[in-house]
């Protein structure tokens, strides 16, 4: 979980090609997370600097508001400015309720959730089973169960970014269940886990921190299924204002949102030579990960490209 105040730790740069992952180059720095809404942040290109850096490599603000695109690489004075990824950040409205929200939707895609829902009933003997985790106890139970799961997902077995499983990450996510601070779901079907949703809560904002399903199910949508029956009883509870999708852009975060607004992972560096070579090498490798992305585009083959690695990493399928 990142959390709002500054943090002094590693931040590893991660070299990929597409969605492979080939190398990571670990920093010291200075990190931490934008909260959305955040009242003291401004839409400025560089974020302001935390109190002392030590001996930091530098610091870096994930999801940092910023009024425009700026640029990936520039050198500024004994500094370099990074901004290897900028996005558009998702969130979701919850001041109105359940069905206010699901009529912001068209008529097709409510269609397609009430669909998604009745499908996932179906194969689950005529009811659906999910739970949510909120108390210490819960949340020690749910990472026993969302582990299963997590070690199975795409994001995990490709990417190395599943839910972690380590002390520090558990031992954080128990502090903030024991202030009421955590909301985790999982999704059942015969009885074994097979989707999971994690979310931090602070002043007032549930933080989308980590989702994941087993692929042998994909067929029955459960990371969508999941995700509806989490917001409705988020909006059931009437106490927080905003669902935040985070930092990084996809599919699932746009299809649920209801607004977004332009943010960056800005990175402050001192020119030093394992900074400066880490960072050329990872913008000249972004660059050309991108070029092929676009080629890829180009000849209609990057969601083949795609399914082709899922299918080469996932068990195989079940009957739906």
């Amino acid at each position: 979980m990142r959390g709002e105040y500054w943090e002094y730790g590693s931040v590893r740069l991660k070299f990929q090609l597409g969605d492979i992952v080939f190398a990571r180059v670990a920093l010291s720095l200075v990190r931490r997370s934008a909260r959305l809404g955040e009242g003291s942040l401004e839409l400025c290109d560089t974020p302001e600097a935390p109190p002392q850096l030590d001996g930091a490599d530098g610091y870096v603000v994930w999801s940092h508001p910023i009024a425009a695109r700026l640029p990936a690489l520039r050198f500024r004075n004994d500094e370099i400015v990074y901004a290897p990824q900028q996005y558009r950040r998702f969130f979701i409205d919850l001041s109105g309720g359940f069905e206010r929200y699901l009529n912001t939707f068209s008529s097709k895609t409510r269609s397609g959730f009430r669909r998604k829902l009745r499908k996932f009933a179906e194969a689950s003997g005529g009811a659906i089973e999910w739970r949510r985790y909120r108390t210490p106890d819960e949340v020690t139970a749910f990472f026993l169960e969302a582990k299963k799961v997590s070690t199975k997902t795409y994001q995990e077995r490709l990417l190395g970014v599943g839910l972690p499983n380590d002390q520090v990450f558990v031992e954080a996510a128990l502090a903030l269940a024991r202030e009421d601070g955590i909301r985790a779901y999982l999704l059942f079907l015969n009885g074994r886990p097979i989707s999971y949703l994690f979310c931090p809560v602070g002043e007032g904002v549930v933080s989308y921190d980590r989702l994941g399903y087993d692929p042998a199910y994909a067929a029955l949508s459960p990371g969508t299924v999941l995700q509806l029956l989490a917001l409705e009883s988020l909006f059931a509870e009437q106490r927080f204002t905003r669902f935040d999708f985070t930092e990084g852009e996809g599919q699932h975060k746009e299809m649920f949102s209801t607004g977004s607004c332009l943010c960056g992972d800005i990175y402050v560096l001192r020119r030093r030579l394992i900074p400066i070579c880490a960072v050329l090498l990872h913008h000249a490798v972004t660059r050309t990960s991108a070029a092929a992305g676009a080629t890829l585009d180009r000849l209609n083959l990057r969601s083949r490209v795609r399914r082709l690695i899922k299918r080469r990493l996932s068990p195989a399928k079940v009957n739906a």
